[in-house]
């Protein structure tokens, strides 16, 4: 799918726009999960994400992206080895989103442009974090699957994004879990 949105989209967006813009950005999230019955209770967590990206287009454009991501969520499980104990979950993931969107040519006092996207991305999980829950890497979806959509704000070389996440694929493997991952994430970065 997202093979064939790049395919697409990137002809379109190179021949009436051609300009490429290359960044990093650094931020925070914010991660919890959808109802699940083996989930007695969830609090969101914060955790951080980088990454680097390339817009290609300027008004139309696409931003595939490369993303080191820490979710973070708080739990509480109906098997776990201390019943009623909260433990945090914590889990890194590569993150390959690739996004289509927007980008106005508003230049006003304090913001030069704003940016509307949304796009699907695929994430692997790297490693889970030691926790009194007993889940571990083997207990996690290896891959996750997402869409994501927000808006980006622009000054000067400046970016900042607001976004949100909403998985498709379950966090634990268990067969019998429903659990899907929602987060909001703020990042600030620098375009060139």
């Amino acid at each position: 799918m997202l093979l064939f949105i790049l395919a697409c989209t990137l002809p379109a967006a190179a021949q009436s726009d051609p300009e490429l813009t290359i960044g990093a950005k650094a931020g925070i999230n914010f991660y919890s999960l959808s109802s699940d019955d083996l989930v007695e209770d969830n609090d969101a967590g914060v955790g951080y994400e980088l990454g680097i990206y390339g817009r290609i287009g300027e008004g139309i454009f696409v931003q595939p992206e490369l993303n080191l991501v820490r979710y973070k969520t708080h739990l509480i499980t109906r098997n776990q080895p201390r019943v009623g104990e909260r433990d945090a979950v914590t889990v890194t993931y590569v993150r390959i989103p690739v996004l289509l969107g927007y980008r106005t040519d508003y230049d006003g006092m304090f913001v030069s442009r704003v940016r509307v996207m949304a796009g699907p991305s695929i994430s692997y999980a790297l490693s889970v974090a030691d926790n009194n829950l007993n889940i571990q890497r083997k207990d996690i979806h290896n891959m996750q699957f997402a869409l994501n959509g927000g808006v980006g704000f622009e000054l000067w070389k400046l970016h900042l994004d607001l976004l949100y996440h909403h998985f498709f694929t379950s966090l634990l493997n268990d067969g019998r879990s429903e659990g899907k991952g929602r987060a909001f994430s703020v990042t600030a970065g620098l375009g060139f």
